[in-house]
């Protein structure tokens, strides 16, 4: 019996040293996935399972109850706004008469007063410029109303009567409020994107910049920001090369009552 009780000891030392020698080469991140592997299916069940309940299943509800609300309070989805609005939205082609260049922008009025960045035509010719609407017609720039090389931006007049065109806000967003944008990243033309507004920030004015998580490539530059009711609240401008860093230039800067109570 006491041969027995010393041989059972030996062996349960050299398995413990056997198994501590196996792992002696292991990091300590390929110990933790070991351990996870040996949590084996009981462990994966319990989290596949797991429902939130109490003060974090209410949290949830009410973080998607309010989003639906911002879309039904409209009375419009995401989908039918695009649909009326991308009427209003444009696409730019320039020329320097060496290089083609594209941008984006919008129409305000019936008459056909437009707006884009002041970039997209910036070293252009004002002749060569050629205007789409969503419906593929092509027009024409008549005159230049207003252009700020400070703010970025272009006010102009199409050569041509009977437009759609969009609404403009009255007043500005704010932050954390849902926006979307259509524009032509990349040529991909009448892209719609959307997000929120992250900050207001300023640079040549006070509260002159939008900063939003609507994502801006180029090619959009110049194109409309939208609230929620349908209403241009930003020109979208630049991106910072991050998805979340993008900005656009508070519509109220342009003062457009000028050109549109008229």
């Amino acid at each position: 019996m006491h041969f027995f009780k010393i041989t059972l000891i030996i062996f349960f030392i050299s398995s413990l040293v056997t198994g501590l020698q196996s792992c002696r080469s292991c990091s300590r991140s390929g110990m933790v996935e070991i351990a996870k592997a040996n949590m084996g299916k009981n462990g994966a069940k319990e989290n596949n399972n797991y429902k939130p309940n109490g003060k974090h299943a209410k949290k949830s509800q009410s973080i998607n109850r309010g989003k639906i609300e911002v879309v039904n309070n409209k009375g419009t989805s995401l989908s039918t706004l695009y649909k009326k609005l991308v009427k209003g939205v444009i696409v730019i082609y320039t020329s320097d008469n060496e290089n083609n260049y594209q941008g984006s922008g919008f129409i305000i009025s019936a008459d056909g007063i437009g707006i884009s960045n002041y970039h997209v035509f910036k070293g252009t010719y004002k002749d060569r410029a050629r205007i789409k609407l969503n419906s593929g017609e092509l027009y024409k720039l008549s005159k230049v109303l207003e252009k700020n090389k400070e703010l970025d931006y272009i006010i102009f007049k199409l050569d041509g009567n009977h437009f759609n065109y969009v609404p403009i806000a009255e007043e500005a967003p704010e932050v954390g409020e849902n926006v979307f944008a259509i524009g032509t990243p990349k040529g991909l033309e009448y892209t719609l994107s959307e997000g929120i507004v992250s900050s207001v920030r300023s640079s040549k004015e006070k509260n002159d910049l939008l900063q939003t998580t609507t994502e801006i490539t180029h090619g959009s530059s110049g194109g409309p920001l939208f609230n929620y009711k349908g209403e241009v609240v930003g020109i979208t401008t630049s991106g910072m090369g991050e998805a979340d860093l993008n900005f656009a230039i508070n519509i109220e800067k342009l003062r457009l009552y000028r050109y549109l109570n008229n």
